[in-house]
């Protein structure tokens, strides 16, 4: 189900327990890509996307949009499925690559914090993720230092003055990653 209103881009499935896509359209937009959504929506942001916004505002960008590595809606990441819903998170993927796409985006931001640990399969689903979104040749960025696990930080109670810095994913897909998978 897409629904846009205004500037609003939001996509969800038929139960509202999953979503995709959360944004506000604009020609200067930037992605970024969390762990899981919550209960936000438009005009309804909860207090992560609005940090996303603010910073991403700072940062020269007039629109966002948020994805997830994995979409199930859960205010905890403890609350995720236990085992992977394999067409839940294939439906989220290609949402994001068709979206990434129509939309003209080029930097994605990558903030997920040491939340990607949450669930076993969720490194897993970020380096199909970032598989699929490789030919793309985005530039990929963080804020601040990686956690001490070495995870790009999650936005939350990050100041809005948060610069993005490059960050190679690739790298950090086979240094930090890939070792977690198996």
């Amino acid at each position: 189900m897409v629904v846009e209103k205004s500037e609003w881009l939001y996509q969800n499935n038929e139960t509202d327990t999953a979503r995709y896509i959360l944004g506000e359209r604009s020609e200067n937009m930037v992605a970024c890509i969390g762990v899981n959504p919550s209960t936000a929506r438009p005009n309804a942001l909860d207090n992560t996307l609005r940090s996303v916004k603010r910073i991403s505002k700072f940062n020269g960008f007039d629109g966002w949009v948020m994805y997830n590595v994995y979409p199930q809606r859960a205010t905890d990441p403890n609350q995720l499925h236990r085992q992977i819903n394999q067409n839940l998170q294939l439906e989220n993927e290609n949402n994001i690559a068709q979206s990434i796409r129509e939309l003209g985006i080029d930097t994605i931001w990558v903030a997920f914090g040491d939340l990607i640990e949450a669930r076993e399969y969720l490194p897993e689903c970020l380096i199909r993720l970032y598989t699929q979104l490789k030919p793309l040749n985005l530039k990929w960025k963080i804020i601040g230092e990686p956690t001490q696990k070495g995870h790009p930080k999650h936005p939350l109670y990050k100041p809005t003055q948060s610069p993005f810095i490059d960050f190679d994913m690739g790298k950090y897909i086979i240094e930090r990653l890939k070792p977690m998978t198996f």
